[in-house]
């Protein structure tokens, strides 16, 4: 590629990311486990969470996949290079041959002869005396595998790393560069395979490192934490000591939460500040030219765009795991939860104590049975539960006075390894508890063998009123459709919106990204919350805010009536990126578009149904977590001549699914005596009498 066809790359990926709209492919995420893809003993160079910051990769030699992505990944232009390799957080593509930036240098090596086929003429912009990562993918079109040794060399430093790359393979390497004059200098990077040898320059733009001074206040011109994006002149990502530098799960930007105010130096030239808060606030932007004549201020102001607060609705995300995927960097403290929290204007965050992969249980030590003392009136913190069942599904606990034990089963090597208790039964201990109940993450399709609900059909026909998490980190047009079948069944059932966020891990989702709204009154009550949460008073959004009433019924409510009637009905979405549609679905079906963001219409109702409005939109950067823009409030009910709303396929449908629970029981059920097989069944069998009752009728 020539050097104009690259600069011109470079500038249109620049125009990408930071333009409207987002970058995300409407893509199934593969697993949504946090995997480091690093070589063993590097996953603290990119994967862990730390409170250093970032001005610079500490690395030299061969690094792998992950991590060559990720320090990639801090050139903002790369982004939209990077993000088709990319599944969510996670990568769908693991080659380091596929990477291809227009920094990257690039080595092949065929007949045991290096050439370098990529190498940048531009120059790179470098802060004096920083550590700058030369990034070098290696690809060996050898049958045998070549050793090769990488050196770099200007007039104030050398660098070197000998890489064995195997036949037919690829591998990523960086070394490092530091300069310590000013203005233009060249380095000489070197590949030497046996005898053979290539040469190529390596051009700078050294500049001084300026002290930069933000503040960042809220609409009242308070100092507000809020979540901020820091680009310097050399198109590098930065964040200042102290603080936790992540990756957006979707838009693959690095970001940090700044606590009113922060101060970094960096290379001189225009350096861009963005600051959000939320989705209830806009992105604010400023740029500033860092000079040479000493330190910069500046200042941003944030504004909100909506603020369902006001009208009673108070958001929540209840699947949040300040620590988890290993038992080692265990490096989230309360503090850094509060700091989340806060930045992203989340009134509720419900914790996690939960085990990963074995027995280990993550932060059990928060646990309190009560808010967390660094929570505050309008942001608040409480350590509950995930209880997590490899056979039935993942639960969600909110409200406890004591963790539900076992907090798992079906893992092997533990002492949990069997498939029991049924979630029925813990879940029966949060509700005596005055606790709610969420089913985590539903699944990628929406059958049975790609869910992982497994049981919530069960638990629903034996009267339990359980939420659904249809906005998670799975395909919500999976976990729509299965929710809605569940309210064809005539299930009443909210609902509800959690992340399943490692803040632990760099490269993950963002706390409070999907949430749901809960309508309590003018200030947040927890009790009042869980009540509103359980009853469905409740929507769940990605950023749209969205309105709906029937007959002035609002979401979780129920019109009675003896005959068939008319009902009016008024909705509104609101919004600060696109929206395709807006839609009042009537028992799964689109009844009516809303066109405009708003309408109010008559609509008859000949049968017992469940009303309820959605708006889906396309992917956008402001799109913390998720593939498409969505919003979907919890139905209201009408039933007419007490007749619940009964659709014959969806009764069906689940009757299926049952049966299939069942038989993965009786079949693939591990069990440590035949009485834990025989009460497990006795109670699923219990849940399939109720569809079949309901499907004769």
């Amino acid at each position: 590629m020539s050097p104009q066809r690259r600069r011109l790359v470079l500038a249109i990926s620049a125009i990408i990311l930071l333009g409207a709209a987002g970058v995300a492919t409407r893509q199934p995420a593969s697993g949504q486990a946090a995997v480091s893809l690093s070589r063993p003993g590097q996953e603290d160079l990119s994967f862990w969470v730390n409170h250093n910051g970032l001005v610079q990769y500490d690395a030299e030699g061969e690094v792998g996949f992950g991590d060559m992505a990720r320090i990639l990944l801090r050139r903002r232009s790369n982004a939209a290079l990077i993000t088709p390799l990319r599944d969510r957080f996670t990568f769908r593509v693991k080659d380091a041959a596929a990477l291809d930036t227009p920094d990257l240098f690039r080595l092949e090596i065929a007949g045991g002869t290096p050439r370098w086929v990529a190498a940048p003429a531009a120059r790179f912009v470098a802060g004096s005396s920083r550590t700058f990562q030369i990034p070098v993918v290696i690809r060996n079109r050898d049958a045998q595998a070549q050793t090769v040794a990488l050196r770099f060399a200007n007039a104030s430093m050398e660098s070197a790393a000998a890489i064995t790359v195997a036949g037919g393979a690829a591998a990523g390497a960086v070394l490092r560069a530091v300069e310590t004059g000013l203005g233009s200098s060249t380095g000489e990077l070197t590949a030497t395979v046996g005898g053979e040898s290539a040469d190529t320059g390596v051009h700078f733009d050294i500049r001084p490192l300026v002290t930069l001074r933000v503040k960042v206040a809220d609409e009242r011109g308070r100092p507000t934490v809020a979540r901020v994006y820091l680009t310097g002149s050399d198109g590098l990502s930065y964040a200042p000591g102290g603080s936790s530098a992540r990756i957006m799960a979707m838009s693959a930007e690095y970001f940090f939460h700044a606590d009113g105010e922060f101060e970094i130096r960096m290379p001189a030239g225009e350096t861009l500040i963005e600051a959000a808060k939320g989705p209830e606030y806009r992105l604010e932007a400023r740029r500033v030219v860092l000079g040479s004549d000493g330190p910069a201020e500046a200042a941003l102001r944030l504004q909100r765009w909506t603020a369902p607060r006001e009208k009673g609705w108070w958001s929540g995300d209840v699947h949040i795991h300040a620590n988890y995927t290993s038992p080692h960097h265990q490096t989230i403290e309360p503090r850094d939860v509060r700091l989340q929290v806060e930045g992203e204007d989340l009134n509720y965050a419900n914790m996690m104590v939960a085990n990963s992969s074995g027995a280990f249980l993550h932060d059990r030590q928060y646990f309190e049975a009560r808010p967390h003392r660094l929570s505050s009136p309008g942001h608040f913190i409480y350590w509950n539960e995930e209880n997590r069942s490899s056979a039935y599904g993942h639960m969600c606990f909110l409200g406890l006075k004591k963790l539900v034990e076992p907090f798992y089963n079906g893992f092997r090597n533990t002492a949990y390894w069997d498939d029991y208790p049924a979630n029925f039964t813990l879940s029966e201990q949060v509700f005596e508890q005055g606790g709610a109940v969420s089913y985590a993450h539903p699944g990628m399709q929406p059958v049975f063998e790609g869910a992982s609900i497994r049981e919530l059909p069960v638990d629903l026909a034996l009267g339990q009123q359980t939420a659904m998490d249809v906005l998670s980190n799975n395909d919500e047009t999976a976990t729509t459709e299965m929710w809605y079948r569940l309210l064809n069944c005539g299930f009443r059932v909210g609902i509800s919106a959690g992340t399943d966020a490692f803040t632990n891990v760099a490269d993950h989702y963002v706390a409070g990204g999907n949430r749901v709204y809960v309508k309590t009154g003018e200030r947040f009550d927890y009790g009042e919350w869980l009540d509103g949460f359980r009853r469905g008073r409740s929507f769940a959004s990605n950023g749209p805010v969205v309105a709906l009433t029937v007959n002035g019924k609002e979401p979780g409510e129920e019109i009675h009536s003896d005959g068939p009637l008319e009902v009016t009905v008024n909705a509104e979405a609101l919004s600060q990126t696109p929206l395709d549609r807006v839609e009042v679905m009537v028992n799964g079906k689109a009844a009516r578009v809303v066109e405009g963001g708003s309408a109010s219409f008559r609509l008859a109702v000949k049968e017992s149904s469940w009303i309820a409005l959605r708006a889906l939109g396309p992917p956008h950067r402001l799109v913390l977590n998720d593939t498409q823009a969505y919003a979907h409030t919890s139905p209201v009910y009408v039933t007419i001549g007490r007749r619940p709303v009964r659709i014959a396929a969806d009764i069906r449908f689940y009757r299926n699914w049952v049966e299939k629970l069942i038989a993965r029981v009786e079949k693939n059920g591990r069990f440590a005596t035949p009485e834990r097989r025989k009460e497990v069944l006795a109670l699923f069998h219990k849940g399939l009498d109720w569809y079949r009752r309901a499907e004769g009728k």
